[in-house]
C-alpha cells in the first residue's frame, strides 16, 4: 500500500529548497500549471539556483526525499542547456507518484514561463521577484508557424513511398516506423499548426488536452494499426487529412481551425488498396 501522498512530496520539495540560501525561486509546473493534475500525475518541480549550486541543490532535496521514502532508481537527463534535470522513483510513494526535477542556471534566461506553452506555474516561492508571467511574441510566432508549413508539406510529400514500400515488402516493423514518423508525426504537426499553432512542436504528446474531442478520436484511430491491409487503409486516410490541412494552411494560415478528416465522400473501404499479401506477390515476382 502506497503510503506517500502527492501532497507530502510537494511539501518535501518546497521545504528542502526554501531552506537553500542558494535558491531564489521554485515551483511547480508540468500537468499542475494546466489544472490537469490527477491521481496518476507526477511531480514536476522547478527551481532557480545559484550557478555554482547545481550539485548540492540536488545533494540536499535528494537527502530530504530519500528521509520521506527511500529513493529506488534515479535517471539523470543528459546533454541539457542552461538547466539540470533529474528523475526520482520513491519506494513508499507508487508507480506514477514520480519526482520530474529542474534546476536552472541564475544566468539563463530560460524559466519556462510562457503561458501557451507551460502554463500557469504553482509558485512556491520567489525570492527575487523573477517569476513573472511571460507570453510568446504573437506575431512572430505566426510568422514562424507560417513559416514552417512548406518545409513540412515537402517533406511529406517526398517520404510517404517509404511507408508503402515497406508494407509491400511485407516488412511491418519498418512500415509502422516509417508510418509514425513520416505521416503520422507531420500530420499532427499540421493539425497543432490549424488548431494550437504555439504548441506545434509538441508531437503526439498531450492531444487529449490540445485537441478538439473529434480530431483526437481520429488520430488515436490512425495510430493504432492492426496489419498490413489496416495500415494500407489508414495511410491513405492519413495522407487525404493531411492535404486538407495543408490546403487550409496555405489558404487561411496557423491558427485558422481544423478540416474535417473525411475522405471527400469516398468511403473508407473504397479507399482499400489490394490486399498487402497479395500485393506483396505482385512485387516479388
Amino acid at each position: 500500500m502506497n503510503q506517500v501522498t502527492r501532497t507530502d512530496v510537494i511539501e518535501v520539495l518546497r521545504h528542502a529548497l526554501e531552506r537553500s540560501d542558494a535558491v531564489d525561486a521554485a515551483w511547480e509546473g508540468g500537468s499542475a500549471a494546466f489544472d490537469a493534475a490527477d491521481d496518476l500525475s507526477d511531480v514536476d518541480a522547478v527551481a532557480v539556483v545559484a550557478d555554482d549550486a547545481i550539485d548540492a541543490t540536488f545533494a540536499q532535496v535528494e537527502s530530504a526525499l530519500h528521509a520521506l521514502s527511500p529513493v529506488t532508481l534515479r535517471h539523470d537527463v543528459a546533454a541539457t542547456t542552461g538547466y539540470a534535470q533529474k528523475f526520482y522513483r520513491l519506494r513508499d510513494a507508487g508507480e506514477f507518484l514520480v519526482v520530474d526535477f529542474v534546476l536552472i542556471r541564475r544566468s539563463d534566461p530560460l524559466l519556462f514561463r510562457e503561458v501557451e506553452l507551460h502554463g500557469r506555474g504553482r509558485t512556491w516561492f520567489d525570492r527575487r521577484g523573477i517569476l513573472v508571467e511571460s507570453r510568446l511574441d504573437a506575431a512572430n510566432d505566426i510568422a514562424l508557424a507560417r513559416a514552417r508549413v512548406p518545409a513540412l508539406a515537402s517533406a511529406f510529400a517526398m517520404f510517404q513511398h517509404l511507408v508503402t514500400k515497406e508494407r509491400l515488402r511485407g516488412r511491418a516493423v519498418d512500415a509502422l516506423t516509417f508510418y509514425q514518423s513520416w505521416t503520422l508525426r507531420p500530420l499532427v504537426e499540421a493539425l497543432r499548426l490549424l488548431h494550437c499553432p504555439q504548441r506545434r512542436v509538441f508531437g503526439l504528446r498531450y492531444l487529449a488536452r490540445d485537441l478538439p474531442a473529434a480530431a483526437c478520436a481520429e488520430v488515436e484511430a490512425l495510430a493504432f494499426v492492426r496489419d498490413l491491409d489496416d495500415l494500407a487503409v489508414k495511410h491513405e486516410r492519413a495522407r487525404r487529412w493531411f492535404d486538407r490541412c495543408i490546403e487550409r494552411l496555405v489558404v487561411a494560415g496557423p491558427g485558422s481551425g481544423l478540416p474535417d478528416a473525411g475522405t471527400d465522400g469516398v468511403p473508407a473501404m473504397a479507399l482499400r488498396p489490394p490486399a498487402a499479401a497479395e500485393a506483396r506477390r505482385r512485387v516479388r515476382r
